[in-house]
C-alpha cells in the first residue's frame, strides 16, 4: 500500500485521533481538523489523496465542505463520515462526489477494507 496524504475532518476530536492513529499505522501522512474552514485552509496548502469528512459539523455542513473541497482538490477521494445513516443523506453525499460513506460507530476492519478498495479501484462497499 502506497503512502497517502490524508486529511480527517470531524468535530469530534476522538474520531480525528482514532483515524489519525489507525491510518498512520499503515504509513500514511495524516492531518486532522475539526471544522470546514480549517479543512479548506489545509486543502489550499497541500495536495491530498484522501479526505475523511464528517457530514454533520457546526458551521458549514460536511456536504457544503465537500463541494468546496472538490474544487481545490479534484483528484482527491472523499469518504463521508456520519452518525446519522439516513439513506437520503448518504445518497446526497455520493451524488456530490464522495467515494464512500462510513457510518459511526465503525470498526478498524472497515477502515482497512475501505483503504484497500480505494487504492485498488475496486467498488467501495463502506
Amino acid at each position: 500500500m502506497q503512502s497517502l496524504e490524508i486529511l480527517v475532518v470531524d468535530d469530534e476530536e476522538s474520531i480525528c485521533l482514532l483515524l489519525r492513529d489507525v491510518l498512520a499505522r499503515f504509513g500514511h501522512q495524516v492531518s486532522t481538523c475539526q471544522d470546514g474552514e480549517s479543512a479548506l485552509r489545509m486543502a489550499s496548502e497541500r495536495q491530498l489523496d484522501l479526505i475523511f469528512l464528517d457530514i454533520r459539523m457546526p458551521g458549514m455542513s460536511g456536504l457544503q465542505v465537500l463541494k468546496k473541497l472538490r474544487e481545490v482538490q479534484p483528484q482527491a477521494k472523499f469518504v463521508m463520515i456520519t452518525g446519522f445513516a439516513k439513506d437520503d443523506i448518504i445518497e446526497d453525499a455520493l451524488r456530490s462526489g464522495a467515494s464512500a460513506c462510513l457510518c459511526k460507530p465503525f470498526r478498524l476492519a472497515q477502515i482497512v477494507e475501505l483503504l484497500e478498495q480505494l487504492e485498488t479501484g475496486a467498488p467501495v462497499k463502506a
